[in-house]
């Protein structure tokens, strides 16, 4: 009995409890953010300098990337989860050609692909052929493809949507 009374005592001790406060973000992730945006901004700005130099008319998404529809699709509409077929050319925006003509088959918003393209194609229809322009987070980020395209690349995708299903 005499061993249950301290630890009651304990458990019942009215001190006040302190407020817990958010805790504010490390130094190095307020660094980083500050990093991220820049070079965000500066992705912008290549970007937007090679479409005015192209003289193209794209559009800019709110997800960061921009598109010019060459020949809009009559087909199904691409939608979440839909299995799509679709051939690609990559280029730098040098002009170095990455890969050339490549077929792509995926689910949208479910496989390995990279971001840029599943955001891209949802809303087009089959047989839409489209010129994409993604900053490097929205596709293949800070260590490229590890074969042809470098390192927080820009990237033209060339894309002609052949299936929707």
């Amino acid at each position: 009995m005499w061993l249950i009374l301290p630890v009651w005592l304990a458990c019942t001790h009215n001190e006040p409890r302190k407020a817990v406060t958010p805790a504010q973000p490390a130094p190095e992730v307020a660094a980083m953010e500050a990093v991220n945006k820049q070079l965000t901004e500066k992705d912008r700005d290549i970007m937007e300098a090679f479409i005015r130099r192209k003289g193209w008319a794209m559009q800019h998404s709110p997800d960061g990337y921009y598109v010019l529809i060459l020949k809009e699709g009559e087909g199904p509409e691409v939608k979440e989860g839909s299995r799509v077929e679709c051939r690609c050319t990559i280029r730098l925006l040098n002009g170095t050609l990455c890969y050339a003509q490549q077929h792509r088959n995926f689910i949208v918003g479910r496989t390995d692909e990279i971001m840029g393209l599943h955001k891209a194609l949802l809303h087009l229809k089959k047989g839409t052929e489209a010129w994409f322009i993604f900053p490097p987070h929205l596709a293949y980020g800070l260590p490229g493809d590890r074969d042809k395209i470098p390192a927080r690349a820009i990237l033209l995708f060339e894309v002609e949507l052949l299936q929707v299903s």
